[in-house]
């Protein structure tokens, strides 16, 4: 099946940011050749928005109100701006999967993007992310968001060397409600590919009470009966 992927470089939604980080994610998104890259530019972050055009990348400003139209939650979410992006620059369906590089996602290998394509050949998976491991002392503070994994120990990565894919079962800042059995625990790295259906039908769902309390924006897509598979990088 021919794929037609458009990559989202988010920048920092509050008037600052690393204009070099910005810079750096959009140039790896374009080394992968996968298709179309553009940066979800902000009208209140013209430096960097400024600094991304002036290097070369396309920047897209969105006119339309960023606030998803299908409930009045405010969260965390960058699936229901980047949504709303895509809807007004795509608004013909060219592109029948997103990718989308959270604003301040610390620079991430070309060979990493690219990976996000692989669980997506499954026709039962709704989006794509990546994992990597975590030692427990780490995996003990909330700040990291681990993820409990079903693998699949024949689907495996090419392009990534020791990598295998597995479907994510929870999503949480809780080490104690994840199962390790190997003494191996997996950190969530937020960067997400979805098939174009699957992200209208994501920021249309309720957010859960979960998400919002905790930030997890991809338990949104498990409590709804979404699959989500993710790709091991170490």
């Amino acid at each position: 099946m021919e794929r037609n992927p458009l990559i989202v470089v988010g920048t920092p939604r509050d008037g600052e940011g690393d204009h070099t980080t910005v810079l750096d994610n959009w140039q790896r998104a374009t080394e992968t050749g996968l298709g179309c890259v553009i940066i979800d530019g902000d009208r209140d972050n013209e430096g960097v928005t400024a600094s991304a055009a002036k290097a070369g990348a396309y920047v897209y400003v969105n006119t339309e109100d960023p606030e998803n139209p299908f409930q009045n939650y405010e969260t965390e979410s960058g699936a229901e701006r980047v949504a709303v992006t895509v809807n007004q620059f795509d608004r013909f369906y060219n592109h029948d999967i997103i990718i989308n590089v959270y604003a301040k996602l610390p620079p991430i290998a070309a060979d990493l993007i690219k990976a996000l394509m692989y669980p997506l050949a499954n026709l039962d998976v709704d989006v794509a992310t990546l994992v990597a491991p975590v030692s427990a002392q780490d995996a003990a503070s909330e700040d990291v968001v681990k993820v409990e994994l079903e693998w699949f120990e024949r689907n495996r990565v090419h392009v990534i060397t020791n990598s295998r894919v597995g479907r994510a079962l929870n999503f949480t800042r809780n080490s104690s409600e994840v199962s390790s059995e190997d003494g191996t625990y997996y950190r969530h790295v937020p960067i997400y590919a979805y098939k174009r259906a699957s992200l209208d039908r994501f920021v249309r769902f309720e957010p859960t009470v979960r998400e919002m309390e905790e930030r997890l924006e991809p338990e949104r897509a498990l409590s709804n009966g979404m699959r989500v598979d993710a790709v091991l990088v170490v």
